[in-house]
């Protein structure tokens, strides 16, 4: 970090270092800073809401973060995501492939899904590497048609009140701060309407209240050999009693104001009996996150039992910021963990208008950054009624909150949707009351991770050749139209590998054995392609939250939508076609001095695409088993074999393919004479076939494994067909639209085109991250133009 903190010395005289310049504690800088060497990804899946019923399609969006930098993390391209039921049990799983820190896909919901609760977790390979896990699962459920179901998941008359003192623990004789929290089984909060904190002598100390959250502080001056009890009254009026941990007779209370406008305030008091044993030894006060950590040096003296800091927040890290106390043998004694509200990535975002044109409707939203924005944005629109989005996570709490905190926050939007006092108020009650933080120092000192699951890049294919005696020149040959693939590898000692191979799912991929001279023949291969599909289940299942149940519409609200009642869908649900990978009915790179020939205008449908090469300056020659082409022109100093691709995808070796190529496969070629740059220097021809899928492979020449496990290609959104969109049931469960990726203009604002539905208002739901790390996320409604 390159700035250090400014510190304002209150009432005791402080000296600090940032950490690169400490002479001293140099095996816990060197332990801290290892632990943090590999910079770990965070991920956060934007669905498109979390009820669905069969025949419906589950939409979603995946964005990959890097909590160090806060910006996206783009080394890894392969994300895993899978489908477990309520027991953590896999029902469906894929890979997706992502770039530039984003990708997208869908899950159809078929018969294999029964009504109940789901889990879509989204992880890396690299995640593999961590104690913490920092993959994202997000809860959904899948509603049938059973006459009023509903499914209670425990007794809403057990609470768990939990006490956290600020910093872990009570000394005798000062100021403690005392957390607590209130919740249910299913980990919601649940309100204290009164509080009390009663001594041994029923004497009342004060009093509190909670928040909505059931979060709440109080502040306890705890006397020497007394002990103390708090007693809370619900809203349903139910009371419980709770004994207060006994507090210590030595020890350091840590407490701190994050509220307080520019500065962080931290208070540390101590009591007589203590102090003796604090003067001359060293503490310190870190200030850290992700690797980046900057060491207060705390002097006692003999006259001072209070000590107060205050740190400008310019000057702290962006975002979470970890106050751990350490004694003089490098032990963590109190731990605190506060958000820099003054420095965060976190950008604001709003519907500016909505334009009703015909059946449909402009929709504009406005950045407030009035300039172009290098990002991409995910956006679910909803009737304002729904009841089928409840989203326990947004992409600004997973990246900013989460990976520091154990355990749930309970609706993290709230936290960032506004900045005014109140709400910076509850962000810090929600931090006080998750103590230490996820990172066991236990781990830090004796367990650093280790590199061993890699980044993934696409496929790996290992393999060897069967029968094979090793030839100079040999080359095992790679090729898959449909997934624009054909390369070559050197074959060592009878085995081959390639890397970092885009393998699209449900694809086939071929082998050939080329010699030197370049002819193919046909190989026995054995093949290993990595990696391969998941196929563990959830772990911790318990740990994650829970509704407090779900219900399923009756059949009388289902059939508003369908005439035969038995899904919420038409039965002719418009199904999207995978895309597999659209080629581009034109050059990728420009070709200088090229020719443009249209062939769906030829009168010689049936001639081979050859004659046209010929036509166009160029020799063919074709046998029974090969195509040769070359220039006619004198190449000086090169080959005179031009460079030939299919759909922009290079021919390598022979042109044997093109024999079996009619004019009437082909849309349109383009032929240059002239060298281009990575190309032949006897030319270049480009050829564009009507379908777009390229050459099939000659089957006599090469090994060919088919229905491959590869990316998960996804669809391109549909509206479902409902039939009907008055109904309640609509209101309360149908999608109106969701996009997987909006560019913002040049203007920082964001259009898109929706359909006209019979409803007063929408809700809006936005996601979104710039390549800079700005962090975008939205909740709106809309009343419709009319």
């Amino acid at each position: 970090m390159k700035k250090s903190f400014l510190l304002l010395l209150v009432l005791l005289n402080l000296s600090f270092t940032v950490f690169s310049q400490i002479k001293s504690s140099e095996e816990l800088v060197k332990k801290y800073n290892d632990y943090f060497e590999l910079e770990r990804e965070t991920l956060y899946t934007h669905l498109n809401k979390t009820s669905y019923f069969i025949g419906e399609e589950i939409w979603f969006k995946s964005y990959i973060y890097n909590g160090r930098y806060q910006t996206p993390y783009a080394s890894s391209t392969n994300i895993y995501v899978s489908i477990y039921n309520e027991l953590g049990r896999l029902i469906s799983s894929k890979i997706i492939y992502a770039s530039e820190g984003v990708a997208n896909g869908n899950f159809f919901v078929d018969q294999k899904f029964t009504p109940g609760i789901y889990y879509i977790k989204t992880t890396t390979n690299w995640m593999k590497n961590f104690k913490e896990d920092l993959s994202h699962v997000q809860m959904f459920e899948i509603v049938g048609n059973e006459q009023e179901v509903t499914k209670k998941l425990s007794d809403e008359n057990k609470y768990d009140l939990q006490l956290l003192p600020e910093g872990g623990h009570i000394v005798e004789n000062v100021s403690n701060t005392i957390g607590f929290k209130l919740i249910n089984e299913q980990g919601n909060g649940v309100i204290i309407k009164k509080g009390i904190v009663l001594d041994e002598k029923e004497n009342e100390i004060t009093t509190f209240k909670s928040n909505q959250f059931g979060l709440g502080r109080f502040t306890l001056h705890a006397k020497k050999d007394t002990k103390y009890s708090i007693h809370v009254v619900l809203a349903n009026e139910k009371q419980i009693t709770k004994p207060i941990e006994p507090a210590k007779g030595k020890g350091i209370s840590l407490k701190v104001n994050a509220t307080n406008g520019d500065n962080v305030l931290i208070a540390l008091e101590t009591n007589r009996l203590t102090l003796p044993d604090l003067i001359g030894k060293q503490y310190d006060l870190l200030i850290h996150r992700d690797g980046q950590l900057i060491k207060v040096k705390v002097d006692f003296t003999a006259d001072k039992l209070k000590y107060l800091i205050s740190l400008k927040k310019s000057e702290l890290l962006s975002g979470i910021n970890i106050l751990t106390l350490v004694n003089e043998n490098n032990e963590p004694i109190a731990e605190r963990l506060v958000f820099n509200t003054l420095k965060t990535p976190i950008k604001e975002i709003e519907a500016a208008k909505i334009v009703s044109k015909g059946d449909s409707s402009i929709v504009t939203l406005k950045t407030k950054m009035n300039a172009k924005i290098n990002g991409s944005f995910s956006i679910s629109v909803l009737p304002s009624l729904t009841e089928a989005n409840n989203d326990q996570s947004t992409i600004i709490s997973t990246f900013l909150l989460a990976p520091y905190i154990k355990g749930n926050i309970e609706d993290p939007y709230y936290y960032f949707q506004a900045t005014d006092r109140r709400t910076q108020y509850d962000l810090d009650l929600l931090l006080l009351n998750q103590g230490w933080s996820k990172y066991s120092w236990d781990a830090i000192f004796k367990n650093p991770p280790k590199a061993n699951y890699a980044f993934e890049t696409g496929f790996q294919i290992k393999g060897s050749l069967n029968n094979y005696k090793q030839k100079p020149g040999d080359l095992l040959v790679l090729s898959s139209p449909e997934n624009q693939i054909h390369e070559a590898a050197v074959i060592e000692k009878g085995t081959f590998n390639f890397e970092n191979l885009f393998i699209a799912d449900s694809t086939s991929i071929s082998f050939g054995l080329k010699n030197k001279n370049g002819k193919l023949k046909k190989p026995t291969v054995s093949v290993n392609i990595s990696p391969k599909k998941s196929k563990d289940n959830l772990q911790n299942v318990s740990t994650y939250p829970k509704s407090k149940f779900y219900t399923q519409p009756t059949v009388e609200q289902t059939e508003n939508l369908n005439a035969n009642g038995t899904t919420l869908l038409d039965a002719v649900v418009l199904k999207a076609k995978t895309k597999i990978k659209e080629t581009t009915k034109k050059p990728l790179v420009k070709m200088y001095g090229a020719r443009h020939i249209d062939l769906t205008k030829s009168n010689f449908q049936q001639e081979p695409i050859t004659s046209v090469i010929r036509n166009n300056g160029f020799d063919v020659v074709t046998t029974v088993d090969n195509v040769k082409i070359v220039a006619r022109r004198n190449v000086p100093g090169g080959t005179n074999v031009p460079t030939i691709y299919i759909d922009n995808m290079r021919l390598f070796g022979d042109f044997k393919a093109l024999s079996q190529l009619r004019i009437s496969q082909v849309e349109d070629m383009y032929v240059s004479k002239s060298p281009n740059p990575g190309d032949s220097p006897a030319g270049t021809i480009k050829i564009f076939t009507r379908n777009g899928k390229g050459l099939s492979i000659p089957r006599d020449g090469y090994q060919t494994n088919e229905n491959l496990f590869g990316f998960s290609m996804p669809k391109e959104y549909y509206s479902p067909n409902y039939l009907n969109t008055s109904s309640d049931t609509f209101s309360k469960y149908g999608t109106l639209l969701w996009i997987s990726s909006l560019i913002p203009n040049d203007k920082g604002e964001l259009t898109f085109n929706m359909l006209n539905y019979p409803l007063d208002a929408i809700n809006i739901y936005i996601e979104g991250m710039s390549i800079d790390g700005s962090l975008w996320s939205k909740r709106e409604t809309i009343n419709l133009a009319k």
